[in-house]
C-alpha cells in the first residue's frame, strides 16, 4: 500500500489554494466597490491613491502568507503529537503482552507442537483474553524469520498483492474481526503454527528483531486487512530474542484519527485566516465608504442644516403648543367656573318649570363644553407621555356604583341599563381610581350614546376565577376582565381597525349624528395599556358592540380604612346646600367678579363667614390684621401672584398668620401645576371648575377629621355607637329617607340600580358575617360588621347601621367568650330583622315616590 494522500500534505496544499483564490476574490471585490472620481462634487473625491491603491495589496499578501505558514507549522505539530500520543499507548500494550508470552513459555513452541498441546492453547486463550479487554487492538500474534531449515524443507508461497518480506506465525487465535460475534471463515480463523505471512513494515520489524519496541506508521496489507502494528521482542531463557509479538490497529481507526486531527487544526487555522480576510474586507469596504461619504457631504451638511431647523422648530412648536393648553385651560376655565357656578345658585333658587329648562340646558351645554376641553388636556398628557398613573387602595363597588350613577341620566327610555355585580373579585383593589373610573365612564357613555333601544351590560369578573387566590395578597397571576356590550348601532371592520384613532369616529355621518371630539376612545385605549391592559372591540353592524379591557389586579390586606381612596361623587342633584357644622373664618382671594361672587354666595349659604378681596396685596394686608381659618387663594392674578404671595405668607408674615391652611383655586389643570402649588407652600389645589361638593369638603376637612365612611355611595350622617346588646332597637328609623335621596342626588332611577346591586351583594356579605360568628373569628366578624354597615349607609338603613356598628366595635376580648358568642348571635337575627325591614320600607318608598311600579323593584 502507498503512502496515504496526507502523508503528502495534500490536504493543507488543497487548504492553501483556496484561501488564495479567496483573498484575490476579495481585492477583486474591494476594488469594484470604490467609486471612480465624482464629477458633480470633485472637491470630495478623493483618489485611490490618497486611501491606499490596492488596500496594500502587498501587505495583505505578506499577512496572508505568513498565516498559511504558521498554520502549515501547526497542523504538523498536531499531527505529531497525535501520532507520539498514539505510539505510546501502543507501547505500553505489546510490551505486556510479550513478557506474559514469554513467561508462559513462548520459546518451546515450534512447527511440530500439537494444536491441542496444552501450552499453545493457554498462550491462544491468553491472546483472547487481551483482545477482550482491549478493544482498541484488532488482533494479536507472534512471529519469527523464516531460517534456512525452513527454506530448505519447504518453498515460499507467492505474495497475494503484497511486496513486503515474509515471516511466519507461531501463535495468532481466532479473531472476530466483523464485530458479529462469530468466528468464521478462514480470515476469522486460527492460524496454522508456521504459517508463512508476507508483511511491509520490514523496518519496524527487524528493529523490533534487534530488541526495540517499534510502531509502523504506515499502513500494511496482508491477508487479514490492513493494518497499523506495533512490535515488541520475545526473549527466551538465554536472554536471546526468539520471536516478536504484533499487536495490529485497523488502519481505518489510525487514519481516521490522523486526519481529524490535521482538520481541527487546519479548522482552527481557517477560522484565524477568515478573521483576517474579513478584516480586509471590512477595512476595504470601509475606505470605498470614505471616498462615498465623502462625496456627499456637501449634500449631507445641508440636509443636516435643514434637519436642525426643523428639530428646533419641532421644539419650540411643543413649547408653544404646551403654552397655548395652559393658557387655554386657563382661560377658558376661569369663565366657565363663573358660568356653571352662577347656573348652580341659579338652579337652587326658585324657578319655574320653564325658566328650570333653561338653566339646565345651560348646565349640559357648559359641561360638554368643559368634556371637550378635558379630553383634548389628557389627549396631550398621554400623547407627550406626562401621564402618571397613582397606586392606590380603593372600593371597586363604591367607584362601579359612582360610574353607574353618572351615566344614567344619559340612557333613553328605551334602553336599559344592566350592571352585573363583581364576579369573584376583592372588594378592595390597587390602582388608579380616578383614571379607570374614567375609562369606565367614557365607555359606558359611548354605548349608551349609541344605542337607541336595547340594553348595555357592564360586567366585572377575574379571569382566575380562584377565590384561594384572591383571599391573599399576592395575586399577580389574576386580572380584572370589564366588558361593556351593547345593541347599538355597531360598525364594520374597517371601522374597527380605527376606532382607538385620536379624532375618528365611525364616519362622517356619525360625527354630523352623534358629535363628539373622537378622542375618548384614543385617550381610553392609552389609559388601558398605562394600566397594564388592552382596550378590545368586537362589533356587528346594526347589532351591536363590545369593548373589553383587563387590566392586572393587586390587591392589599390589612388596610385600615382611613387609607381607602374613597371615590367622590361627580355631580349632585340635591337642592340645597346644607349647613356646615362648624362655620369656618374664611379669606377669599379672587380677581374675577365673577368667580370671587359665585364662590363667596355658595360658602355663605353652607354657613361660613367669608372676607373676600381682589388681590394678593389686600389678602396679605386682612391676614395681618384678623385670624382665618383658611384662605382660598387664586393663583392667577394681576400683580402679585398666588404662587408668590403663598410664599410670602410662609416667609415674611408673623405667626399665626404664616401657618393659615392655603387652598389653591386654578383654572391650570396639568399635574405639573399642582405640584408648583404645594411646592409653592399651599396644602391643597381645586382645579375650576370645582363642584361645590367638592369646595365644602376641603374647606372643613381642614377643621374636623372624620374617618371614612366603608360606604357604597357617600357617608350618611354620623351615628353615636351606643355600647348595648338589646336586640330591640325600636328607636332607631328602619328607613332614613332622607339619607337616601342625598346618597343618590334625589334620583329614583339611580336609587333602584344602587338597590339591585345591594339586593344581589347583601346575601353573601351577611354569609360571611354568620360565617365569621360560627367560627368566633374577632376579626373577621368586625370586618365583615363594617362591610355591611356600609351597605346600610348606602341606602339609609339607619337601624341595621346601628346594630352592625355594635357588631364591629364589640369588645369581644374583655368579655367571656360564651358572653361574646350570645351577643353575636342575637344581634346577628337583629341585623337581618332590621335589613328586612328596611328593603320593605324601600319599596313602599320607590312606589310612593314615583306613583308607578318603578323598575328595579319587584328585586326587593
Amino acid at each position: 500500500m502507498g503512502q496515504a494522500w496526507y502523508e503528502y500534505r495534500i490536504d493543507y496544499a488543497l487548504f492553501t489554494i483556496v484561501f488564495l483564490v479567496g483573498h484575490s476574490s476579495i481585492l477583486s471585490r474591494v476594488r469594484r466597490a470604490m467609486p471612480p472620481p465624482s464629477t458633480t462634487h470633485p472637491e470630495s473625491s478623493t483618489s485611490p491613491e490618497a486611501i491606499g491603491s490596492g488596500l496594500h495589496t502587498k501587505l495583505s499578501f505578506c499577512i496572508l502568507v505568513l498565516l498559511l505558514v504558521g498554520g502549515f507549522i501547526a497542523v504538523e505539530t498536531a499531527d505529531r503529537v497525535q501520532r507520539s500520543r498514539m505510539r505510546q499507548q501502543v507501547f505500553g500494550i505489546a510490551p505486556t503482552y510479550a513478557a506474559e508470552l514469554q513467561q508462559l513459555g513462548h520459546a518451546n513452541i515450534d512447527e511440530q507442537t500439537s494444536p491441542d498441546d496444552p501450552l499453545y492453547l493457554g498462550m491462544i486463550e491468553a491472546q483472547k483474553r487481551w483482545l477482550s479487554v482491549n478493544p482498541q487492538v484488532a488482533d494479536i500474534y507472534t512471529m519469527r524469520r523464516i531460517g534456512e531449515s525452513d527454506l530448505a524443507t519447504r518453498p515460499l508461497p507467492e505474495p497475494e498483492n503484497n511486496d513486503g518480506h515474509p515471516y511466519k506465525i507461531i501463535v495468532d487465535s481466532e479473531t472476530d474481526y466483523s464485530g458479529d460475534g462469530k468466528i468464521e471463515g478462514v480470515r476469522e480463523s486460527r492460524t496454522e503454527i508456521g504459517e508463512i505471512f508476507y508483511d511491509r513494515s520490514v523496518e519496524q520489524i527487524e528493529q523490533a528483531f534487534r530488541g526495540a519496541t517499534t510502531f509502523g506508521n504506515q499502513p500494511s496489507v496482508d491477508r487479514w486487512g490492513v493494518w497499523v502494528s506495533a512490535y515488541a521482542p520475545i526473549f527466551d531463557a538465554n536472554g536471546n530474542i526468539e520471536g516478536l509479538v504484533g499487536v495490529d490497529f485497523p488502519a481505518r481507526n489510525y487514519i481516521r484519527s490522523i486526519v481529524v486531527t490535521r482538520f481541527g487544526a487546519m479548522g482552527i487555522v481557517a477560522a484565524l485566516i477568515t478573521l483576517f480576510l474579513g478584516a480586509v474586507t471590512s477595512i476595504g469596504m470601509l475606505k470605498a465608504g470614505i471616498v462615498a461619504q465623502q462625496r456627499n457631504h456637501a449634500l449631507l451638511q445641508d440636509q443636516r442644516d435643514l434637519a436642525t431647523q426643523a428639530a428646533a422648530q419641532a421644539r419650540q412648536a411643543a413649547v408653544i403648543k404646551n403654552q397655548f393648553l395652559a393658557n387655554m385651560s386657563h382661560e377658558i376655565r376661569t369663565p366657565m367656573h363663573g358660568i356653571l357656578g352662577t347656573a348652580e345658585l341659579m338652579n337652587r333658587s326658585s324657578l319655574d318649570e320653564q325658566q328650570r329648562h333653561y338653566m339646565h340646558m345651560i348646565q349640559t351645554s357648559a359641561k360638554g363644553l368643559l368634556t371637550v376641553l378635558n379630553d383634548i388636556l389628557d389627549f396631550s398628557k398621554v400623547d407627550s407621555g406626562q401621564m402618571t398613573l397613582e397606586s392606590v387602595p380603593f372600593e371597586l363597588k363604591d367607584l362601579l356604583s359612582q360610574t353607574m350613577h353618572a351615566v344614567a341620566n344619559l340612557k333613553n327610555d328605551e334602553v336599559d341599563l344592566q350592571f352585573q355585580p363583581p364576579i369573584g373579585v376583592p372588594e378592595i383593589i390597587v390602582g388608579d381610581p380616578t383614571r379607570l373610573r374614567q375609562v369606565l365612564i367614557n365607555l359606558v357613555g359611548n354605548a349608551l350614546k349609541f344605542t337607541e333601544q336595547g340594553r348595555v351590560i357592564v360586567t366585572v369578573e377575574n379571569e382566575t376565577q380562584d377565590a384561594t387566590t384572591l383571599d391573599t395578597s399576592d395575586s399577580k397571576g389574576s386580572r380584572i376582565a370589564f366588558t361593556i356590550t351593547d345593541t347599538g348601532i355597531g360598525m364594520t371592520k374597517q371601522q374597527q381597525s380605527k376606532i382607538f384613532e385620536a379624532f375618528t369616529q365611525g364616519d362622517s355621518s356619525t360625527t354630523r349624528r352623534f358629535g363628539g371630539t373622537g378622542l375618548g376612545l384614543s385617550i381610553s385605549s392609552q389609559l388601558v395599556e398605562l394600566m397594564g391592559g388592552r382596550l378590545q372591540v368586537s362589533s356587528v353592524p346594526n347589532e351591536g358592540s363590545s369593548f373589553r379591557f383587563d387590566i392586572p389586579l393587586q390587591t392589599t390586606n390589612g388596610v385600615a380604612s382611613h387609607e381607602i381612596a374613597k371615590t367622590q361623587p361627580l355631580e349632585t342633584s340635591a337642592k340645597a346646600f346644607g349647613q356646615c357644622d362648624q362655620p369656618r373664618e374664611l379669606l377669599l382671594v379672587e380677581d374675577g367678579v365673577i368667580n370671587r361672587t359665585v364662590a363667596e354666595t355658595m360658602l355663605r349659604a353652607r354657613g361660613h363667614r367669608v372676607t373676600s378681596v381682589s388681590n394678593a396685596t389686600d389678602a396679605m394686608e386682612q391676614l395681618r390684621l384678623h385670624s382665618f381659618d383658611l384662605v382660598l387663594m387664586d393663583v392667577q392674578m394681576p400683580g402679585i401672584d398666588g404662587l408668590t404671595a403663598t410664599q410670602i405668607i410662609r416667609n415674611d408674615l408673623p405667626s399665626p398668620a404664616n401657618d393659615v391652611p392655603i387652598v389653591a383655586l386654578t383654572a391650570h389643570a396639568m399635574r405639573e401645576d399642582r405640584q408648583r402649588c404645594m411646592d409653592a407652600g399651599m396644602n391643597e389645589c381645586l382645579t375650576k371648575p370645582y363642584p361645590p361638593e367638592v369646595l365644602f369638603e376641603t374647606i372643613e376637612s381642614f377643621e374636623s377629621h372624620t374617618d371614612d365612611q366603608d360606604d357604597l355611595v357617600s357617608p350618611a350622617q354620623p351615628i353615636e355607637k351606643t355600647p348595648s346588646t338589646n336586640v330591640d332597637d325600636s328607636l332607631a328609623e328602619p328607613l332614613n329617607r332622607e339619607v337616601i335621596l342625598h346618597n343618590v342626588g334625589g334620583d329614583l332611577q339611580v336609587l333602584a340600580m344602587l338597590v339591585q346591586t345591594i339586593t344581589d351583594e347583601l346575601p353573601p356579605q351577611m354569609q360571611r358575617l354568620r360565617q365569621a360568628i360560627e367560627v368566633g373569628d374577632s376579626t373577621q366578624i368586625a370586618r365583615a360588621a363594617h362591610t355591611l354597615k356600609g351597605t346600610a349607609s348606602a341606602i339609609g338603613a339607619t337601624r341595621a347601621q346601628e346594630i352592625a356598628d355594635r357588631l364591629e366595635t364589640f369588645p369581644s376580648w374583655e368579655t367571656s367568650e360564651e358572653k361574646a358568642s350570645y351577643f353575636f348571635n342575637n344581634q346577628m337575627k337583629a341585623l337581618v330583622s332590621a335589613f328586612d325591614l328596611a328593603q320593605t320600607e324601600l319599596k313602599k318608598f320607590l312606589r310612593s315616590s314615583s306613583g308607578r311600579e318603578h323598575p328595579g323593584n319587584e328585586t326587593l
